[in-house]
């Protein structure tokens, strides 16, 4: 009987057991020199919301053309309450199934697949050829900026962002990270892309990936952990290894009870 305890013990403790090899993130940094950080401009996407604010030499000349201009009154966007990120998407501009966004005076502009700078560029130049003003300044920024975390992280969810960038590991930060049971070698991002659905899988142990193109999140990001075997096996069963320790004990105790 000592035998069959000392082996179940043993098994219990190796199978909770995981090696530095599953867990350990970056485990060829050591052999990597330094590398050269290449920033991206994210692309906007139809559903972006866009604030967008002109100003020129004569600030009231270019009132007519921001949002806040015609909803600092009593309407719905006005009102009392809304400040911060809210106002800023509330007074932004949608991107429409079709990649316009439809500004006062200026009517429908194509903004679909171009960086925030290049439409600064492109409103600023319909400004100027059209008359309206003279020496516009034009400045756009996408404000509902938000990635999905999915799977065996410590906090699932959705995450909203304002920076121009973020990296993967910025994103897995905002979720606490991964579980101990959560796998490093095979975390999935799907991404919309060139309206097209994507997909990456990136293995966290090595650092190959830094310079790939899912460095960097992307707005709309679904990022995705899956569990290791170990606790797969266990859903819908015991989900912890204490657990698993009483009921053993229990089981041995009612065994010894009725073979006496």
């Amino acid at each position: 009987m000592k035998k069959i305890i000392s082996f179940a013990l043993l098994s219990l403790v190796l199978i909770s057991c995981s090696t530095k090899k599953d867990i350990l993130y970056f485990q060829d940094i050591k052999d990597k020199p330094e590398t050269e950080i290449i920033y991206t401009q994210n692309k906007i996407q139809v559903n972006d919301i866009l604030m967008i604010t002109v100003s020129a030499i004569n600030p009231e000349s270019a009132l007519p053309f921001n949002a806040t201009f015609y909803n600092s009154g009593a309407g719905t966007n006005g009102g009392a309450g809304i400040n911060g990120q809210n106002a800023m998407i509330l007074n932004g501009y949608i991107v429409n199934a079709d990649g316009n966004i439809s500004m006062p005076i200026l009517g429908n502009i194509k903004v679909l697949g171009k960086t925030t700078i290049e439409v600064e560029d492109q409103i600023e130049k319909i400004l100027i050829d059209q008359g309206q003003l003279t020496n516009p300044t034009v400045i756009v920024r996408v404000t509902n900026g938000k990635i999905t975390i999915l799977g065996d992280i410590g906090s699932p969810g959705t995450y909203p962002y304002i920076e121009p960038n973020i990296t993967l590991l910025q994103a897995i930060g905002y979720a606490g990270d991964l579980s101990i049971t959560g796998k490093r070698n095979n975390i999935l991002i799907i991404r919309e892309k060139d309206g097209k659905r994507t997909y990456g899988n990136i293995d966290m142990r090595k650092t190959d990936w830094f310079k790939s193109e899912y460095y960097y999140i992307k707005p709309n990001d679904i990022i995705y952990v899956y569990p290791n075997g170990p606790r797969v096996n266990s859903a819908g069963y015991i989900t912890n290894y204490t657990g698993i320790v009483s009921a053993f004990f229990t089981a041995l105790s009612i065994y010894l009870l009725f073979t006496k």
